[in-house]
This record gives C-alpha cells, sequence and structure tokens, in this order.
C-alpha cells in the first residue's frame, strides 16, 4: 500500500502542472465570485437559491469537466507512451501502477472540490449568508457522483483512448441519473406498464446521490442546469432526496469500477 501511495504522489505533482487542470480550477473560483455576486443583489430566500443554484451547477458542470478529463487519461496516455512500461518493468506491478494512477486523479478530484466548497462557504459569509451547511452537504454528494464518473472514464481508459473514455464516463453518469429520477416517477405512478423495469434496474445499476437541498431546489424548479425540473405527461416529477442506501451503494460501484480498471490495465499490452 505504501508504494501505491507513493506513486500516487508522483503522479499527484504531475497532475497539478496539468495546464488546462489549473485552467479548470481558476475558473471554477471566478464562477464562485460570480455567484456571490448576483446573489447579494437579491434577499431573503431568492438570495438563497441564486446562490446554491450557482453553486450546484458549477460543481455539476465544472465538476464533470474535471473528473472526465481526469479519468479519460488516467491510463491510456501513459501506456501508449511506453511509460508505464518502463514503470512496470522497474518492479511495482500493473495493479500498483493502475491504483497510483486512479488514486493520484482522485485526489485531483477532491482537491478542486473541496477548493470550490471552502470558497463557497466563504463567498457565502461574504455576502452575509453565514455558513451555508446544505450547500456543504450537496458538496459532498456532488463530489460522490463524480467520483463515479471519473471512475468509470478511467476504467475504460485502460483500454481505450481518451474520447471514447470520457464519453462513457459521461454516460454513466447519466445513465445514474436517469435511473435515479424514472425510480421517482415510479413511486408516483407515471410511467404504468415499466415500473417493474424501472425498479429491477434501480436495485442493480449506480445512482447519482440527491442532496435535500437540491431536491428543494429542483421541487420549486429553482435549481437551474444543475437540476432542472422533469415531467411526464404534464406532472412534475419530485426526485427525493437520497437514502443512506444510495450513498453506501454508489461508494460499492466507484470501488468495483477501480478494481475493473485494475484488471484491464493487466490484460493491455504496454509500449
Amino acid at each position: 500500500m505504501s508504494a501505491i501511495v507513493a506513486l500516487a504522489g508522483v503522479e499527484l505533482r504531475g497532475l497539478t502542472r496539468r495546464r488546462w487542470l489549473l485552467v479548470a480550477a481558476a475558473v471554477g473560483i471566478a464562477v464562485v465570485l460570480l455567484c456571490a455576486v448576483l446573489a447579494a443583489g437579491d434577499s431573503g430566500v431568492e438570495r438563497d437559491d441564486t446562490f446554491r443554484a450557482g453553486g450546484a451547477s458549477l460543481l455539476l458542470l465544472g465538476g464533470l469537466v474535471v473528473a472526465i478529463g481526469l479519468g479519460a487519461a488516467a491510463l491510456n496516455r501513459d501506456a501508449e507512451s511506453g511509460h508505464l512500461g518502463i514503470l512496470a518493468a522497474a518492479g511495482p506491478g500493473r495493479a500498483r501502477l493502475a491504483g497510483a494512477a486512479i488514486l493520484a486523479r482522485v485526489a485531483a478530484l477532491i482537491a478542486v472540490l473541496a477548493a470550490w466548497g471552502l470558497l463557497l462557504q466563504l463567498a457565502s459569509a461574504a455576502i452575509g449568508r453565514g455558513l451555508d451547511g446544505p450547500l456543504a452537504v450537496h458538496t459532498l454528494s456532488a463530489a460522490e457522483n463524480l467520483l463515479l464518473a471519473l471512475l468509470a472514464a478511467a476504467a475504460v481508459s485502460s483500454v481505450v483512448g481518451g474520447v471514447a473514455s470520457g464519453i462513457v464516463g459521461v454516460t454513466l453518469y447519466v445513465l445514474a441519473q436517469a435511473v435515479v429520477n424514472l425510480e421517482a416517477a415510479a413511486d408516483q405512478n407515471l410511467i404504468g406498464t415499466a415500473e417493474t423495469g424501472v425498479r429491477a434496474a434501480y436495485v442493480v445499476l449506480p445512482r447519482i446521490v440527491v442532496s435535500p437541498m437540491i431536491f428543494l431546489l429542483q421541487a420549486r424548479d429553482e435549481a437551474g442546469p444543475a437540476a432542472p425540473q422533469m415531467e411526464i405527461n404534464g406532472t412534475v416529477v419530485f426526485v427525493p432526496a437520497s437514502a443512506w442506501s444510495s450513498v453506501v451503494w454508489t461508494l460499492a460501484w466507484c470501488v468495483g469500477i477501480g478494481l475493473l480498471a485494475a484488471y484491464g490495465l493487466r490484460r493491455r499490452p504496454l509500449a
């Protein structure tokens, strides 16, 4: 385990020099400041909604850019360049190399989200809202959802190129969101005969973790791009906040996908 951590540290230092990652983090900081400026012009509930919707949109859209960018190049880039082959020949083993590469990217994602989350809290306090507990909880749920997308892209990156890996990561994220949305529609008896299949998919497939904050914003159609309101036959579908079972289930999927990435690298020829 110590070897994986050491290798991950070296990989992480390299990631901190990637220009695109630094630019993405900086843009996120600028978006936080913009959210604060826009929310400062409102008051009461409107101010809360403006700030929280802006923060949630940053965590979703900006977070996906960072997660997919990190995951899609986790293994294929170094495998094609011969870098992983040299390291494997030196003795660490493919499983450790894959574990280190993925661990470094998970750490990088968490670092970016933590920076954005901390700045969101500071900005909230600066405009007179104080620290925002529901937004902090939402930041944690968003981090788990983005981790799922990152690991999916990383797992596929052990066998295919960056573009295909990114597409798979986004697709799994959308699928996990669809599973939760359809389960909510089934609970409201809005999908008829498809209910059995939807419930089976909900039990088996990964799920997006919905925070209480985003549930309330979406129910009032104030969540913006982060969670637009969904309708079926003119009826609004209310997607409830996730239970702890969904949090644990999605984490289990993350672990399984991470192990799949290590297996994929073991089967891949290294240049």
